[in-house]
């Protein structure tokens, strides 16, 4: 027994053109990806060498030679 009515449900795929009201997602292209990916590392790597700078001046400031 159903406590509630159903009504009859109609099977349609969900696109841009059956919800006008919604923005469409966006989506990123292989090459954003990639570009992204590769300030990330480019960034890391800039992270590493200045505080590698930055133990190098230590070190200086102390007095060992590095």
């Amino acid at each position: 027994m159903q406590s509630h009515p159903h009504s009859p449900s109609k099977s349609a795929l969900a696109t841009s053109s059956s919800a006008p009201g919604l923005p469409a997602a966006p989506c990123p292209t292989l090459a954003a990806i990639k570009a992204r990916a590769k300030s990330l590392k480019k960034w890391r790597k800039q992270e590493h060498l200045r505080f590698f700078s930055g133990w190098c001046a230590s070190l200086h400031a102390l007095g060992f030679s590095f």
